[in-house]
């Protein structure tokens, strides 16, 4: 009778424990996942996978239960990466620039990379100055400051970097960095409309650019498009190796939902200028919205990494990234690997 009630004992305790082990395996993948997002068009993908649950949706078919998504605002690829690396957010969305600088950074180590492009969108420099036609009329001035959400690192920032170095060659990149400060994007168009201030020029993005230009006080310098000689990738969204190895249902859900977000937008792109102007309480025309989406050559969202080596090419130039990467695969996790990117 001991041996039986032994024998019974431990087959219960050997249940429990394949209960208990069922269970921590259900659980073990994060219950919450946090974005960092930033102003703009830009963000549009992430507000339609948070408004229309994608996430959630896609964990509970996965047996992951209910999770919670929640959005960060931050201004600037700095503050960005710094609340990736912090641990305060699971993934950012930043430009290809903060991208780059992160994943240089850590690689061989925590090893950031992309998790999804999320757009293309042309960066103006925008200017209410008189004086300033093109970029060399910049040169000289002491009472002109150029706004960007990062001074010096920002996507923007590089951007005009590229634009010095193209001007001037490789050896004056940072020609202008002296001028640049770092300001958000609705506080540097908000000095530029009322003019009158030291901020005179911005390096702007939608719906802000559009803002600018449309008002009649201000005109385009010259975009991004122009330096980098055509269409690329502007936005996009990166997380941690360790995230993305102890979370890979959840992971995998939040690579398909973004896909599934933009698929959304591009479908029907007054429906996602609704969604834009009620999710983020847009003060703008909603026809205003609208215009900006459906302008060819203004916002297009795509997954597809789009002259991104460029960006690559040009900040191991200049030493603000040590290691060159071989493609754009080295900085893209293998969910992005069945894109034609660059």
């Amino acid at each position: 009778m001991r041996n039986t009630l032994r024998t019974r004992l431990l087959a219960a305790s050997t249940a429990a424990l394949l209960v208990a082990g069922v269970t921590f395996e259900a659980r073990a993948e994060a219950d919450d996942v946090r974005f960092a997002e930033q102003f703009g068009l830009l963000y549009l993908p992430m507000h339609v996978v948070v408004d229309q649950k994608l996430v959630q949706s896609c964990a509970k078919d996965a047996g992951l239960g209910d999770v919670k998504v929640t959005m960060h605002r931050f201004s600037g690829g700095a503050a960005v990466n710094q609340a990736l690396l912090s641990g305060n957010v699971d993934f950012a969305a930043g430009g290809i620039g903060p991208l780059l600088t992160i994943w240089d950074k850590t690689r061989g180590s925590i090893n950031v990379r992309a998790m999804s492009t999320l757009a293309a969108m042309p960066l103006k420099l925008n200017t209410n100055d008189d004086r300033v036609k093109t970029l060399t009329d910049y040169v000289g001035l002491d009472d002109h400051k150029i706004a960007t959400p990062s001074a010096k690192v920002s996507i923007q920032a590089r951007v005009l970097q590229m634009a010095a170095a193209k001007q001037w060659g490789q050896g004056e990149a940072f020609k202008l960095d002296d001028m640049t400060v770092s300001m958000k994007h609705p506080s540097a168009a908000a000095a530029l409309l009322a003019g009158g201030q030291a901020v005179k020029s911005h390096f702007a993005t939608l719906p802000t650019s559009w803002q600018e230009v449309k008002s009649g006080k201000v005109r385009t310098v010259l975009t991004s498009y122009d330096v980098l000689g055509g269409r690329h990738s502007t936005v996009a969204m990166y997380n941690t190796e360790k995230w993305k190895n102890e979370n890979p249902k959840l992971y995998g859900c939040v690579a398909s939902s973004f896909r599934k977000g933009i698929e959304w937008i591009n479908a029907d792109k007054k429906r996602a200028a609704g969604l834009f102007h009620s999710f983020t309480k847009s003060k703008l025309p909603l026809e205003m919205v609208e215009e900006m989406l459906t302008t060819d050559g203004e916002m297009d969202y795509s997954i597809t990494p789009e002259r991104t080596m460029e960006f690559a090419k040009f900040l191991h130039g200049v030493d603000a990234i040590k290691n060159l990467p071989e493609s754009w695969k080295d900085f893209y996790w293998e969910n992005n690997y069945d894109q034609a990117g660059s």
